[in-house]
């Protein structure tokens, strides 16, 4: 067995890319690809797709923490000619990862922490 000195190697993962903090545009960003991956295979095994297939049109929401942002300021879902629908949808996924989004994003990823608090002490508590 080689003589490898292990202490120098190892790192928290808080400390790589690996554990590197991600930001909620960037949890929305990677949402909306795996949504549009799902939507590509058909939705197959997805109880609640946010996109869909309707006629001439693709209908669809861009959700994090449960809640589907408001891309207009309004409204929760929309419609687009399917022809277009894969570019405005990329376009959108650049405007979440620009910032255009952080001031919905911020206080959902602040509910989303608490309600992940309040299920781990409610877990604990029931063991």
């Amino acid at each position: 067995m080689a003589n490898v000195n292990w202490k120098n190697l190892i790192k928290p993962v808080a400390k790589t890319s690996a554990g590197a903090a991600v930001s909620p545009a960037e949890r929305a960003a990677k949402s909306m690809d795996d949504a549009l991956a799902a939507f590509k295979g058909g939705n197959k095994d997805i109880k609640r797709p946010t996109i869909k297939q309707a006629g001439d049109s693709v209908v669809f929401s861009v959700r994090y923490a449960n809640t589907a942002l408001l891309l207009d300021g309004a409204n929760k879902e929309f419609a687009v000619p399917a022809n277009k629908f894969e570019e405005v949808y990329n376009a959108i996924k650049a405007s979440v990862l620009a910032g255009e989004f952080n001031e919905q994003l911020a206080p959902l990823a602040e509910n989303a922490k608490k309600r992940g608090k309040a299920m781990a002490k409610s877990k604990a508590a029931s063991k």
